[in-house]
């Protein structure tokens, strides 16, 4: 059982019979507090190579080994969550078909009006992937946000120039979006989500004042955003980069506008899924 303490400690107990129970070992994570989980995933899909993940609420985690008593940091804490709604995300126990799946707490979003209080994040899958910085966890949407497509715009090989933006022909509030993209000579480019900006600028990804570095893998970007009504889910290089952050949209004459500034990018492709309601 992994277990938050104080300030940025934290502790494994054991048990034979979930009645007594054993402190294993502690543990600190600099700068993360509450909410604690603890996994085991394999590297790069190898199941005679895994590590432990411990994980706390704000996104941080250690990598390392974990025997059954001890748990040996091999990392210092990384960061899985750049945005700054995600929060005390945990993990599904026994899935049927063995994905390691997880949800957040969208915390701190604010909804005038409306007769709730803030909203928990779409499902990730979580995978180790090995990075030229090292062994990090990724955090994919789950596949099953396919079954709520309803309708594709598709682009490949445009280019997209300062003053020919890009504007699909639909009026959703909700999207899928899967964007590969090389930069070229563009100095930022992005897309307005109703009335907001999302840009990618001097190798950060940004949306309201939120930011994280994201560099071109062979020249090119791989995006995801899942757009709701009141939340933008970003995804970077299949899931190494992931920011949850809620907003309010601004009067805009259409939801979505891709544009680039100062030179030309090229799109690889573009497909922007609008999406049914989860609920129906």
């Amino acid at each position: 059982m992994a277990l938050y303490l104080d300030a940025n400690d934290y502790t494994i107990y054991g048990s034979k019979d979930l009645k007594a129970w054993e402190q294993l070992c502690d543990l600190t994570l600099s700068g993360v507090t509450e909410c604690p989980d603890l996994f085991e995933l394999s590297v790069d899909g190898d199941r005679a190579n895994t590590r432990w993940v411990y994980w706390g609420a704000n996104g941080g985690y250690l990598l390392g080994q974990f025997d059954g008593r001890n748990f040996t940091a091999e990392t210092d804490v990384l960061n899985a969550e750049h945005g700054r709604h995600g929060y005390a995300a945990q993990t599904w126990s026994d899935t049927p078909d063995g994905r390691l799946l997880q949800i957040s707490w969208m915390r701190g979003g604010k909804y005038p009006a409306m007769p709730f209080n803030q909203q928990m994040s779409f499902p990730v899958e979580l995978s180790l992937r090995t990075t030229p910085a090292g062994i990090r966890l990724c955090r994919e949407p789950i596949a099953e946000i396919g079954l709520l497509h309803h309708e594709t715009y598709q682009w490949d090989n445009y280019t997209l120039a300062p003053g020919t933006d890009l504007v699909p022909a639909t009026k959703s509030q909700l999207f899928d979006i899967r964007l590969e993209i090389e930069p070229n000579d563009a100095t930022s480019f992005g897309v307005k989500i109703r009335g907001i900006d999302q840009r990618y600028e001097g190798g950060n990804i940004s949306f309201q004042g939120t930011e994280a570095p994201l560099a071109p893998i062979d020249g090119r970007l791989v995006l995801q955003l899942l757009v709701d009504r009141t939340s933008l889910e970003i995804f970077g290089h299949r899931g190494e980069l992931s920011m949850s952050i809620c907003y309010l949209p601004e009067a805009a004459d259409n939801p979505l506008v891709f544009y680039a500034e100062d030179g030309v990018a090229h799109i690889v492709s573009l497909a922007v899924h609008p999406l049914r309601s989860a609920w129906e």
